[in-house]
């Protein structure tokens, strides 16, 4: 390690850590960063710029670094772009660099250079217009390799993620000067704090000043006031935590990466809080002049950074070009004490002029009071034109930030008026750490007394502190604005003269700010050179629209742990341990693993569908329905809550039986279908269909939190609390008297669309409903989930009787086509009115409800629309092949043709014989009878078909009745 500093740093030495880049064995300490690692084994050259493939160093020590974003290869795989100045160094790293080819010396595309005059703004766009299709085929893929950010890992991630969530009184972020007095103070006044840093370190730039805060050095401050932290009960400390979104109501999304071996790689908190500190600090500006971006140009508080906490000597000989008078000799006295000679100080009216080496600074050129030019050899130029306050989180939401003439810095707006997040010490321009300890202090106590934990003290706020001195900059030569972006000055001057002068659209036109940097060391400089290019004054021309995330965070960590069974849970029914027993062949439903057929020996599932089905038809079945949505609708607006939710009518609906309902979205369109049972005088059972489960659940909590807010009803999703088996077939009343109710069952006291609740043999809980969706005679028989298991065991020994044969979803798919009744996903598609279905009986025209005024438009209204109709054959015996197209007239040899419709089903139905099919069909309802063509592209081959009514099966209903 050829440039670590003997002494000094923040820095383990006892140990040693061992990593990698492109190849190469290098090491480190804990406490490093892989840029200060990398400093401290002399490499400077780190990646190559995204455009120009021009040679780029390390340029700061934080977030802000634009240029050194390099590809980290660790035991959870490999990770592009990311920042080396913001990767806590571990054993085993594997770094490697970025765009070029075939190494980061000697990179090929550095030719690009030599035809950068003709790379400027609107290069692609004005250049790669003909041939149109050769865009994506040819020039998007070249272009991409040539300037690519890295390399994305395609195999799955073995890594670890989290999802958490926290609630405090005050929310501070950032661990600096005033982070720490602002988190202390809330916290000594009975607040629950939570400090959050994106440092593995607490304490800001603290850290490495040289001043003394309260009477001790700055970094001894701020290990006392860590440590006084920790030892509060009501303060969360979160180191490696980057807050990178704020959202409405104070609500900030932040990502930890723990360290020390945790298995976990990422946790995405979603933290809320009464009121938010900001103190994230300030970030240094670049200084804007020919040859800025070459490796060795670094800004100077990140000199003093790796000097001072890393132990790392950036360089050998330095120049120093920094504009204010204070932190100018600050940065000579962090180079002298680590041995660095000083070979010039630049001084107010002082200019530079450019400076030359191939892969590292060789030489820096600037002119001086007298106008004279000079050259000075060095290795290291530290440069400095000011301070950005970091107020990102503070403009993401509805605020903007404000240009200031005195700072030269965009800083926060004080609208006035009641202010839940309050930047404090560099976020909002005061520079002085002192200052920031005051400053963190009064807006601590401010909050306290908004929050009423203590009297409203009115501390004065410390003022930002003014800009001094002159920037060094230089008009003449490629002077890069954007070191990320590869925007030189000559790009935004082209730009304003094109007519791109709207802020919006010279970020968009020249790629200002854009990518992983976000502008954090180029926005202040580019507006500052938009102003001097068009004389329009900074502060009309404002800045560009904040938003999240404010660095960038991994996929992985915004999924967390909502990956394969964890996103979508595998939820299996009461009965799942029953069915194993009888041989269930399961699929998914929804969310649901649910049953899908149960053969028998070797059958096929076509013949066990086959077998079921004539089951279900000529004796008796079972199919678990527990997957239904159920919600208990209780409450003295029940009804008229109910009235309005659905289309259809059942004002008039008594207690203890049930009607089948049919629910629009605000648009007209078939939103869902089900039954509403009433139960009590004011208490309804809801069901929605198994896809739809959550969806309407959503739906019906909205309508009351938001839409109707005084309507005084209590809902509840029940889905998870009933066993729901129902018994079908001509059979099924006589098992329902065989499991001994307490109820009647006759047709008579038991009639269809009728609930009875109940025990069965005194002792099994029940909630039994006569409804079918199989078209023959049905009950759901529903128990609490407890009982799934006593209850299927009853059923199948008192069904053995009629031998009871268990079916799944592909036998219930049969017999619902076979009576027409509705799927979700396939008839109701999101597209269809109730007439369309062929309900529009069912609107009624009595009342108001959700969809009604728009479901009356013309364009819903009008004939010719698909309609949903039954199918067979001609002939009585040709299947009808599935997703076919209606026509009346045969294909042409092109196999094109009109499409009158399309099928939504198809079966060979084991019922009646022969095959049937459902269809939406324009104006379906007037063409019974005729006889079209079904025609399908994929399996190649047409079928005369004829129009039918859409129940194939027991058209009048008589055997649901029975």
């Amino acid at each position: 390690m050829t440039n670590r500093l003997s002494i000094g740093g923040q820095i383990d030495r006892t140990r040693i850590i061992d990593f990698t880049f492109d190849g190469q064995s290098m090491q480190g300490h804990p406490g490093d960063t892989i840029a200060s690692a990398l400093l401290a084994n002399g490499q400077h050259l780190v990646a190559r710029s995204i455009k120009y493939h021009r040679p780029r160093g390390i340029l700061s020590a934080g977030l802000e670094e634009p240029s050194a974003l390099v590809t980290v290869t660790d035991t959870s795989g490999r990770t592009p772009n990311l920042k080396v100045t913001e990767v806590p160094l571990r054993d085993g790293l594997q770094i490697t660099s970025q765009n070029n080819w075939p190494r980061l010396d000697r990179d090929a595309g550095a030719l690009m250079q030599l035809f950068s005059g003709l790379l400027g703004p609107g290069f692609y766009y004005k250049t790669f217009m003909w041939p149109r299709k050769a865009w994506h085929k040819t020039y998007a893929r070249i272009i991409r390799r040539a300037a690519g950010h890295g390399e994305a890992d395609t195999s799955a991630d073995p890594a670890q993620y989290d999802k958490r969530r926290k609630f405090c009184d005050v929310l501070v972020i950032g661990s600096g000067a005033a982070g720490l007095s602002a988190a202390t103070t809330a916290a000594q006044a009975g607040a629950t704090v939570i400090l959050v840093e994106q440092d593995q370190a607490l304490g800001g730039s603290a850290l490495t000043s040289s001043d003394q805060l309260q009477g001790q050095p700055a970094p001894d401050w701020a290990a006392d006031a860590v440590a006084a932290l920790r030892e509060l009960s009501n303060v969360t400390v979160m180191a490696n935590t980057l807050a990178f979104g704020r959202y409405d109501h104070e609500y900030v999304q932040a990502v930890e990466t723990p360290q020390n071996n945790n298995a976990t790689k990422a946790i995405f908190w979603k933290i809320r809080a009464r009121r938010i500190i900001l103190a994230a600090g300030a970030i240094e500006r670049p200084v804007v002049f020919p040859g800025n971006d070459r490796p060795g140009v670094m800004l100077a508080n990140a000199v003093r950074t790796y000097i001072r906490r890393f132990g790392v000597a950036p360089g050998a000989s330095a120049v120093v070009a920094v504009a204010d008078p204070q932190e100018r000799e600050d940065t000579v006295t962090a180079l002298h004490t680590a041995g660095i000679e000083v070979q010039g100080v630049l001084e107010d009216g002082e200019t530079l002029l450019g400076t030359t080496g191939r892969l590292h600074l060789r030489t820096v050129s600037y002119r001086n009071k007298m106008g004279k030019r000079r050259r000075v050899v060095c290795d290291l130029l530290c440069v400095s034109a000011g301070w950005m306050p970091t107020a990102h989180l503070f403009a993401q939401k509805d605020q903007r930030l404000a240009f200031n003439a005195e700072t030269q810095s965009l800083l926060p707006a004080d609208a006035g008026g009641l202010k839940l997040m309050q930047p404090v010490g560099g976020a909002r321009g005061v520079l002085d750490l002192s200052m920031c300890i005051e400053d963190g202090k009064a807006a601590a106590h401010q909050a306290m007394a908004e929050l009423e934990l203590h009297r409203h003290l009115g501390l004065p706020r410390p003022t930002p502190t003014s800009h001094t001195g002159t920037t060094f900059n230089s008009d003449q030569g490629k002077a890069f604005v954007d070191l990320q972006n590869d925007v030189t000055r000559r790009d935004i001057r082209q730009a304003q003269s094109e007519g791109y002068d709207n802020i919006e659209l010279t970020k968009r036109y020249t790629t200002l700010g854009m990518g992983t940097d976000q502008g954090k060391t180029s926005w202040t400089n580019g507006l500052l050179e938009i102003a001097a290019l068009t004389g329009k004054p900074a502060e009309a021309i404002g800045h560009t629209t904040y938003r999240p995330p404010y660095s960038p965070v991994s996929i992985g960590a915004l999924v967390g742990a909502d990956v394969g069974v964890e996103m979508t849970p595998v939820r299996r029914t009461p009965f799942h341990r029953s069915f194993e027993n009888l041989g269930c062949v399961f699929q998914t439903s929804g969310d649901w693993l649910y049953s899908r057929h149960f053969p028998q020996g070797a059958e096929t599932m076509a013949q066990a569908i086959k077998r079921e089905c004539r089951a279900v038809r000529n004796s008796l079945g079972c199919v678990d329905m527990s997957t239904l949505g159920k919600f208990d609708v209780q409450g003295p607006d029940a009804l008229e809550f109910l009235s309005r939710l659905y289309c259809n009518n059942f004002a008039t609906i008594k207690t203890g039986r049930l009607r089948y309902g049919l629910m629009l979205r605000e648009d007209g369109i078939v939103f869902d279908d089900g039954t509403i049972t009433r139960l009590g005088e004011n208490h309804y059972l809801v069901t929605a269909t198994t896809a739809n489960t959550s969806s309407v659940w959503r739906h019906m909590q909205k309508l009351l939190q938001v839409d109707w807010p005084d309507m005084n009803v209590n809902l509840t999703d029940v889905t998870d609390h009933w066993a729901t088996l129902a018994i079908a077939g001509p059979n099924a009343r006589k098992l329902l008297a065989a499991l001994s109710p307490d109820f009647k069952t006759d047709s008579d006291s038991f009639p269809f669309a009728a609930v009875r609740e109940g025990t069965l043999e005194g002792a099994l809980p029940v909630r039994t409903f006569s409804v079918s969706f199989s078209g023959e005679l049905s009950f759901e028989i529903a128990t609490p989930a407890g009982y799934a298991e006593a209850l299927m065991e009853r059923v199948m020994k008192q069904g053995a009787a009629w031998d009871i044969t268990p079916y799944g979803l592909e036998t219930l798919d049969v017999l619902r086509i076979e009576k027409g009744h509705l799927s979700v996903g396939t008839e109701i598609d999101g597209r269809r009115t109730p007439k369309d279905l062929g309900m529009g009986g069912m609107v009624s025209s009595k009342k108001d409800f959700i969809g009604r005024a728009l479901l009356q438009r013309s364009a819903l209204q009008a004939e010719g629309r698909g309609e949903l109709v039954g199918l067979v054959p001609e002939d009585g015996t040709t299947p009808i092949p599935f997703a076919a197209h209606l026509s009346d007239a045969p294909l042409v040899e092109d196999n094109s043709g009109v499409s009158l419709g399309y099928l939504t089903a198809s079966v060979h139905e084991p019922t009646l014989g022969h095959p049937i099919a459902l269809a939406f069909l324009m104006n379906g309802s007037n063409r019974m009878n005729e006889i079209l063509w079904a025609h399908s592209p994929v399996e190649n081959r047409s079928v005369r078909v004829r129009v039918s009514p859409l129940c194939a099966y027991d058209p009048n209903g008589g055997r649901l009745h029975a």
